[in-house]
């Protein structure tokens, strides 16, 4: 299904330049005040432009420019353009299902504004193109044909004057406009009796009222006696179907009282909810239905505004439904909730700097196809990260290694600073194995992600060997190894075959108890040091004195060791905990530190 696929938005407000990729279901995420909705508003204007004023230029002296690619225009798709004339005004300038355009403008003035093709005969490659042509003949309507005027749905707009009344450009005007096609092809008798009505009103009905020629007569005789020569009539013309709708009002009854209330009476979040119900609903109405010729943007700013978790969570789907018939969904939000496994890889972050204005990183999708070769890592990293919704909204990501760290470490951390983890901006999050952290922090990087990780110390000789975060062979490793072996022939564990500790149910040594003692003893206690220096240099803090249990005290692992912890943690001040836990502070200092 054919797509707005890339956008590039130059001097528009703190947009100084900016390029952002876009997919069928784009989320748009980061802080307030960074430009999302400045994407959203710059979308709808590339293919509804409008007059801006001024102060909507970054630069009053230079142009504001927004590109756009439009991907997935196949013959098919060509071949549902209505015109002939518009069918052959667009096809020169698609190539290999690719057209570029361009709307610029230089002043305050709708002659400012000029709309632009990509020249297809200097232009190369899947780069924004260098050169442009004026919108040739037909064009305007082409485009127009495969995206028509894209319904947007404000966040802080006036929702009863958009609800309201089915007005021009307002949202409810927009969803029933969709909805208006099918209703008029079932109640074709509709039509019928408003040419009835035409006939018998209008002054050239064929069926014109007697009582209406009667008065055009009359009064034409009166009007005689001033102005000779003069007929009048009276043409009433009636209103067409779609006047019903514009002229339509929302009401609201409560079926508990009986107590019925226009739209714009309720309170704000029953207008956002009934908003979004009616966005819903179209959901449900484009189940099952052919392809059209035309794939409509729909654009939302914080979709998710008044709204129930429960009801958040049902948004999303019903909007992922519209992606995949017939609307390209892209919208800004807050919510976490509004995140899903299989959206999160495309959503983007928005940010703002000093020096940039307005910037944006790269969607977890085209990250992981950057930092990893391996197809299986890339599919497996994928599935990891899209199930991790608090990393789009913190300014810096912890990965842990399981459980056990995700409920302590936020907890040792609110208890030391007096304050949740998240109000530092802080997210402590668990992948599914510790194996996968190597291949995830690159990935993070790549998105512009602040990102760490915490590991017990037995990661730091297998899997971040494994990993290329150590060399596999490193001295520190082979050190290890020597000091291991005389440990075991000191307490009577047995190591593997790899010279590393592991869990053996005839002894009934565990891998972790073996770490702990490694960690204990002096000879470890200085490799341990020495390696743990060489994984802070990539962003991964090993615990030296095992794994979090040893730093707690707790000699147990579980469900009710980590409750048992929690409860400790919170019967502590903070200068108890650093004082009898000096870890978690020196871990938390470093993670702040970077």
């Amino acid at each position: 299904m054919h797509r707005l696929s890339h956008l590039v938005i130059k001097n528009f407000r703190a947009c100084r330049e900016v390029s952002l990729p876009l997919e069928g279901y784009t989320p748009l995420v980061g802080p307030n005040n960074t430009g999302k909705s400045t994407i959203i508003q710059a979308i709808e204007w590339v293919l509804k432009p409008k007059a801006l004023p001024a102060n909507e230029l970054f630069d009053p002296q230079s142009p504001l420019e927004v590109a756009a690619c439009i991907d997935g225009v196949s013959d098919e798709i060509l071949g549902r353009i209505p015109e002939q004339k518009h069918r052959t005004a667009i096809e020169p300038y698609c190539r290999d299902g690719r057209l570029w355009i361009r709307v610029t403008s230089t002043g305050t003035g709708k002659k400012a504004i000029k709309q632009e093709v990509w020249d297809i005969s200097k232009s190369s490659g899947s780069d924004l193109p260098e050169h442009w042509r004026d919108y040739p003949t037909g064009l305007p309507q082409a485009v127009s044909a495969l995206l028509p005027e894209p319904l947007v749905v404000q966040a802080m707009h006036d929702l009863g004057e958009d609800l309201g009344k089915a007005k021009a450009g307002t949202t409810i005007k927009g969803l029933l406009d969709e909805i208006m096609g099918p209703l008029l092809a079932a109640h074709t008798e509709l039509n019928a009796a408003l040419k009835t009505i035409h006939n018998v009103l209008t002054a050239d009905g064929d069926n014109r009222s007697e009582h209406l020629k009667q008065f055009d007569d009359d009064a034409t005789s009166a009007l005689a006696q001033f102005f000779p020569g003069l007929a009048l009539e009276l043409d009433l013309q009636p209103v067409d179907v779609k006047e019903f709708f514009k002229a339509g009002d929302l009401h609201v009854t409560d079926n508990a009282t009986g107590d019925r209330r226009r739209f714009d009476q309720m309170g704000t979040g029953a207008q956002r909810a009934i908003q979004m119900a009616l966005i819903r609903h179209l959901a449900e109405n484009r189940k099952g239905e052919e392809a059209r010729p035309s794939r409509r943007l729909l654009l939302i700013d914080e979709p998710e505004l008044y709204l129930h978790p429960h009801a958040v969570r049902r948004l999303r789907e019903a909007l992922a439904s519209l992606a995949g018939t017939g609307f390209q969904v892209i919208f800004s939000t807050h919510s976490p909730l509004m995140l899903s496994r299989d959206n999160a890889a495309d959503t983007v972050i928005v940010g703002k700097t000093l020096e940039a204005g307005v910037i944006t990183q790269k969607p977890l999708r085209h990250a992981v196809e950057d930092a990893l070769q391996n197809a299986e890592s890339q599919s497996r990293t994928l599935f990891e990260l899209s199930n991790l919704a608090d990393i789009y909204f913190a300014d810096r990501v912890v990965l842990c290694e399981g459980k056990t760290d995700r409920r302590l470490l936020p907890l040792a951390y609110e208890r030391l600073y007096q304050k949740p983890p998240d109000l530092d901006h802080v997210a402590f999050v668990s992948l599914g194995s510790c194996a996968d952290i190597p291949k995830a922090l690159p990935v993070l990087a790549a998105m512009g992600i602040a990102a760490c990780a915490v590991v017990d110390l037995d990661f730091a000789y297998t899997h971040a060997r494994k990993g290329g975060l150590l060399p596999r062979d490193g001295d520190d490793l082979a050190q290890a190894k020597a000091i291991l072996q005389r440990l075991e022939s000191e307490h009577g564990f047995t190591l593997h075959t790899n010279g590393l500790p592991q869990n053996d149910k005839n002894s009934g040594w565990l891998a972790a108890d073996v770490w702990a003692k490694f960690a204990a003893d002096a000879d470890g206690e200085a490799i341990a040091k020495q390696t743990q220096s060489a994984l802070q240099a990539h962003n991964v803090w090993a615990w030296l004195e095992g794994c979090i249990e040893q730093v707690t005290g707790s000699d147990d692992k579980g469900e009710e060791a980590i409750i048992e912890q929690e409860q400790k943690l919170r019967s502590m001040s903070a200068a108890e905990i650093e004082q009898q836990m000096p870890a978690f502070k020196a871990c938390f200092d470093w993670i702040r530190s970077l």
